[in-house]
């Protein structure tokens, strides 16, 4: 009997909505050097404008999750994509400081019920043994945003003018929203696209797996763990606030380290980083499997502390180097180190995610919602630090040297404190009935 694939059209139509959405967030980037002169913002008020996003992001990211869990992604999702769909739009009526603010808080607002969904999502419409692939399908939009959208927002800037981008985009999600509403449900069970042959297969195959109770985010689960449990987690925060602060910092400054420092013009910047995005993405798809084959070839799973060690040393070098270039030094050069050191962070990200439920695979639920918050909260921070160096220096080197330090501590703290059970056993193994996923 030939089985349905009407859950991967799913899967894949969400996909396209976390591309939307990452587009969304790189607009605002690319359009660096066209407000600022505009409106003659500093490089401080700048990197607080940029900032502001996370203040509406970080909260109800948290959120969202919840309310998924009590209203269902179909209406949360929904609101959320409408909500930063409207604020894509209205950020180009922004006119002063302020309203820039406003308009940048309130998009982030919108976009934080975004991957917290989508990881309800993936539990909800695909077979437990094809979890690793429905993620990866999902979240390829996330990969892909920021590499196939800098060309197109740059041509969009080049030819019709920054507050276009905002507008096509923020349109692009509305009509998005159309297909949404007329083939998602919460539950695949009450599709009338789904054949009953899929229905059933689901059914079948997820068993209960929904009505498992899990606990809820707090910090108070760490104290429930054994002393050298809880420190490897508390070092694996550590690290994933690190990883944070990079990962922000190069999604919001990027582009106007690109136009500001190295002089590029919008195409020629639009494609430099799809091109050093497309590698990341790469990157991205095969590092699962890599540390899968590593790590079963060695049967130790501390390897991937020694692995993240090796990552994020690799980004700090890469960073290192490029705070150290000049406008005499190479772009090609400049180019492949952010290539390096991004294909490292992907990696290095991956790493992070899997040492929580390897310690704690009871509290991997509750952990996982605090390493999102460690991940997420350093984006408050880093554009508006950078944007203060910026001002103060007229460089970026200084905000490049403060990113290879914060990797330095990281790698420091993964070789010394990270410290995953050597051998996989019951108790501490990941199954298909348990998986924990962080993405941004």
């Amino acid at each position: 009997m030939k089985i349905g694939s009407f859950r991967w059209f799913i899967l894949i139509f969400v996909s396209l909505v976390f591309f939307i959405n990452f587009v969304d967030r790189i607009i605002i980037s690319f359009s660096t050097e066209s407000i600022m002169k505009e409106f003659g913002f500093s490089a401080t008020q700048w990197g607080i404008i940029l900032s502001a996003f996370f203040w509406g992001l970080v909260p109800f990211g948290f959120l969202s999750g919840i309310a998924a869990d009590k209203w269902g992604p179909k209406k949360v999702l929904g609101v959320g994509a409408a909500w930063w769909s409207i604020f894509t739009m209205a950020t180009p009526l922004a006119f002063n400081y302020v309203t820039f603010i406003i308009a940048r808080f309130l998009f982030g607002v919108g976009e934080g019920p975004t991957l917290s969904n989508g990881i309800r999502i993936v539990s909800n419409w695909a077979r437990p043994k094809e979890y690793s692939t429905a993620v990866s399908t999902v979240f390829l939009g996330v990969k892909l945003g920021p590499a196939l959208g800098a060309p197109i927002v740059a041509w969009l800037i080049v030819s019709y003018g920054w507050r276009v981008a905002f507008y096509v985009m923020g349109f692009a999600g509305l009509i998005w929203l159309i297909g949404w509403r007329k083939w998602f449900t919460d539950n695949p069970a009450d599709s009338k696209y789904m054949s009953k042959e899929e229905k059933d297969m689901l059914s079948v195959e997820q068993g209960d797996i929904h009505n498992k109770s899990e606990e809820k985010p707090s910090i108070k689960n760490l104290f429930k763990l054994p002393k050298e449990v809880r420190g490897s987690i508390l070092a694996n925060f550590w690290t994933g606030a690190c990883f944070g602060y990079t990962y922000y910092f190069l999604m919001t400054w990027l582009p106007g380290y690109f136009s500001m420092q190295l002089n590029l013009d919008l195409k020629s910047m639009g494609y430099t980083m799809m091109f050093i995005y497309l590698a990341a993405g790469i990157c991205a798809i095969i590092s699962g499997k890599v540390l899968d084959h590593f790590t079963n070839k060695t049967g130790n799973r501390r390897f991937w502390a020694y692995w993240q060690t090796a990552c994020f040393s690799i980004i700090a070098v890469s960073l290192f180097f490029i705070g150290k270039a000049t406008s005499s030094t190479s772009l090609i050069l400049i180019i492949l180190l952010f290539v390096v050191g991004l294909s490292a962070a992907v990696f290095s990200e991956t790493c992070i995610n899997m040492i929580i439920p390897s310690l704690a695979p009871k509290q991997a639920g509750s952990m996982a919602g605090i390493l999102q918050l460690s991940y997420t909260i350093p984006g408050i921070i880093a554009p508006i630090l950078t944007g203060v160096i910026v001002d103060a220096t007229g460089s970026f080197s200084n905000a490049f040297y403060i990113n290879a330090i914060l990797l330095v501590t990281g790698a420091i703290v993964s070789i010394l404190f990270i410290k995953p059970p050597k051998q996989q056993t019951a108790d501490t193994s990941l199954t298909e009935d348990n998986p924990v996923f962080i993405h941004h």
